[in-house]
């Protein structure tokens, strides 16, 4: 840190924060410390606010949050402004009970959009933001780097096991659980209770116009964004988090592990968009499960694979890979490389066009229904997901332009999407995290998933009632995997391959 100040004096994991240029602090007076918030919608559990008011306490200085959300950001709609929006009132009035000033600013139109930061920056003693590995969140901190002349520092508050501690990129879980496992004590019992705020900035007012979050909400059709996609009835934010957070302890923990993986249960934590908008932290949704049911419970253990090592697996990919790199067939295994590129001219089965398959019109009754449940519900199954990923390698004329349509469907829809866990989970459709299985047409020995196959391991009537076609006359089946999904006993499920 500039001019020898210690992270660790001011009681803040040095291992949380990177710093982002190398600008000394100025030398006159200042206004603020700024916490410029992208990711982390929230004012509790959050490392990175934490360090912008330990910094700010250190220099006598009050500390501002401030927030923008412009129009012209990659698969901009008005189902991710929604969201977006929702979790910015609750920021409002989360930041107004500690006491501190937030400022908000919602162009309508990109030509509306002023450039910010630096002008903030000339008030500013320090910026801190956060630090998040994928989509625009690198190239706004470097952007930023360059045109501020005081420190810009981006804080970990996504992560129990703050991205530096792992300093390699790992192979797989396997490789990266025994280190996290490791780590748990230090960090996964670790609360971070509110930093008390020294200074107050009640008098500081910003030399723009605040925008009011729930008007803004109110109002999605006068932004420039896609009106095509709608938002959910689901609401974002941090109360809407910590509710849907006690709906799954109370409802659906019981049974996780085995139940996840069946589409017709519907026993998922349905939490991943809180964790992708930061709405909630990964550390109070881990601690809240084992103190419902003890950290041996195999429910328990179950969830902790996915929150806190599946999730951070994908955190540990994007961190240690460049961001242009990140969703690119050169980026996966050398296997996966040999075998996609030796069948990269193999017939493909259908080759369906990125409009088609946005519409869910294939001949796969499965996908399409998978298809639907994205468009509509802003997410897919976990299982689902995978098979559904797997499809349109095999329909794709080449597995680059299968992972662009991957990509594209799901973080148009994908509340949850734009995120580690999605790029990992996109590459492992082409092999990353994953191991060589017996060779086959057009994926080579890439993991393959069926919809024929998925219908014999679970009971799909449930999922295939709710989010498949109607069948087209009386008694007519549905095509393909509908055929394979009579209604049977439901029986314990495999843990789904990640």
């Amino acid at each position: 840190m500039p001019e020898g100040i210690s992270w660790s004096e001011l009681a803040v994991d040095s291992a949380r924060v990177q710093e982002v240029n190398d600008a000394p602090f100025p030398s006159g007076q200042r206004d603020f410390v700024l916490y410029w918030c992208m990711v982390n919608h929230r004012w509790e559990e959050n490392h990175a606010l934490d360090a912008a008011i330990a910094l700010g306490n250190h220099l006598g200085l009050p500390v501002v949050v401030y927030q923008a959300l412009r129009p012209d950001y990659p698969f901009a709609s008005e189902r991710l402004h929604a969201w977006a929006l929702e979790g910015m009132a609750d920021m409002a009035r989360g930041c107004a009970a500690r006491g501190l000033p937030y400022w908000l600013e919602l162009p309508r139109t990109a030509k509306e959009h002023k450039p910010r930061i630096a002008k903030l920056g000339k008030r500013a003693a320090a910026i801190v933001s956060d630090l998040f590995p994928t989509y625009i969140i690198p190239g706004h901190l470097q952007g930023a780097a360059k045109a501020l002349h005081v420190p810009l520092f981006a804080v970990d508050a996504s992560c129990v096991v703050p991205m530096q501690r792992i300093p390699a990129a790992q192979v797989g879980a396997y490789a990266l659980r025994p280190k996290l496992r490791k780590l748990w004590p230090e960090y996964l019992e670790q609360t971070l209770p509110p930093r008390k705020v020294k200074a107050s900035g009640a008098h500081l007012q910003p030399d723009f116009e605040l925008a009011d979050p729930v008007k803004a909400r109110a109002a999605l059709h006068t932004f420039a964004v896609d009106h095509s996609v709608k938002p959910l009835d689901e609401m974002g934010g941090r109360k809407a988090g910590l509710k849907a957070l006690r709906a799954f302890l109370d409802e659906r923990l019981e049974g996780y592990e085995e139940g996840r993986n069946d589409p017709g249960l519907g026993q998922q934590s349905n939490l991943s968009p809180y964790w992708h908008w930061g709405n909630l932290f990964a550390g109070e949704a881990a601690r809240a499960a084992i103190a419902a049911k003890g950290k041996e419970h195999p429910a328990v253990q179950s969830f902790l694979e996915e929150l806190l090592v599946r999730r951070e697996l994908g955190f540990n990919f994007c961190f240690h890979t460049p961001g242009p790199r990140q969703l690119t067939v050169d980026s996966l295994p050398p296997w996966a490389r040999e075998t996609l590129s030796r069948h990269a001219k193999d017939p493909r089965p259908h080759l369906y066009s990125y409009e088609q398959l946005a519409q869910g019109r294939t001949e796969d009754a499965l996908w399409n229904a998978s298809q639907k449940e994205l468009r509509e519900r802003g997410r897919i199954h976990n299982y689902l997901r995978m098979l559904w990923g797997k499809k349109i390698l095999e329909w794709s004329p080449t597995p680059q332009e299968a992972l662009d349509r991957i990509h594209r469907l799901n973080d148009t829809y994908a509340v949850d999407g734009r995120d580690p866990a999605s790029v990992s989970n996109f590459m492992w459709i082409l092999g990353l995290h994953d191991r060589p299985f017996q060779e086959r047409a057009v994926i080579g020995k890439v993991r393959p998933m069926s919809s024929l196959r998925t219908a014999e391991k679970f009971d799909l009537g449930p999922y295939l009632e709710r989010w498949g076609e109607p069948t087209t006359a009386p008694g007519e089946e549905p095509k393909q995997a509908a055929k394979a999904a009579p209604k049977k006993p439901r029986r314990p499920q495999r843990k789904a391959a990640r």
